[in-house]
């Protein structure tokens, strides 16, 4: 590909999610899967890890200020647990395809001929990319304007009843079908520093049903799992 083509790309690109660069190569970055960086004679070019592990951050923090301003009234397990639904991989992975993302990606030649372009996990980390790299070019309200177009972008699915009070929902499911030993929280890890740290945690039901979720404390943690896991068993078809 040309020089002019790919600048021309990346113009379309600005042009659809409302943001000139100053740093394009900071968008080029967001762009690059590691697959790509991994290809022979491409060693010294840079991929999109670190804007992802940037953006994540940032996402989160735009999300959670989305959620508190939209929903005044609810608590902080209830936005939590919406905060989670819209950080997920499939969450970031449609808002990538509203913008076509998928096709401004730069991956291995193998990953593109196995549907690498519409992969969720090539275009979760690129989404989560992006919001690092316009952060790193523009500041916080730049930020907030490209949060507030995505999120235009991509209708935001009806919660679920179980919302409010995810785990007390997954128990009375527990008994409604008289599972035994049901449900259950299994710590599966902890990360960050000792100021800000994530937990993990496994939910799990009878029948070898199990989700897991993360959160600032582990209590946010078990509703987030427990919130996942219904989803789970409503997919199954379990939830009734």
């Amino acid at each position: 590909m040309t020089t002019q083509k790919r600048a021309n790309e990346l113009l379309a690109l600005e042009t659809l999610i409302g943001y000139t660069f100053a740093d394009r190569q900071l968008l080029e970055m967001a762009l690059t899967c590691p697959s790509f960086r991994a290809m022979p004679g491409n060693e010294e070019i840079a991929d999109n890890q670190r804007l992802e592990f940037l953006g994540d951050a940032v996402f989160g923090m735009l999300s959670a200020e989305y959620l508190f301003t939209r929903y005044p009234d609810e608590h902080e397990g209830a936005m939590t647990v919406r905060r989670s639904n819209m950080a997920s991989g499939k969450a970031l992975a449609n808002m990538a395809r509203s913008i076509g993302l998928g096709s401004y990606l730069r991956m291995r030649t193998q990953d593109e001929a196995h549907g690498g372009r519409d992969n969720d996990r090539f275009l979760a980390e690129a989404m989560e990319a992006l919001f690092g790299a316009v952060w790193r070019d523009g500041g916080l309200v730049a930020a907030q304007s490209f949060f507030e177009r995505l999120v235009g972008l991509v209708p935001q699915e009806p919660q679920a009843s179980w919302v409010a009070n995810p785990k007390g929902s997954l128990q009375e499911l527990a008994q409604k079908h008289a599972w035994p030993d049901s449900p259950t929280y299994t710590l599966i890890g902890c990360q960050g520093p000792d100021h800000a740290p994530e937990y993990t945690v496994r939910a799990s039901v009878h029948g070898g049903h199990s989700a897991e979720g993360t959160g600032k404390t582990k209590r946010d943690a078990e509703a987030a799992a427990a919130s996942a896991l219904l989803r789970l068993l409503q997919d199954a078809g379990m939830s009734d």
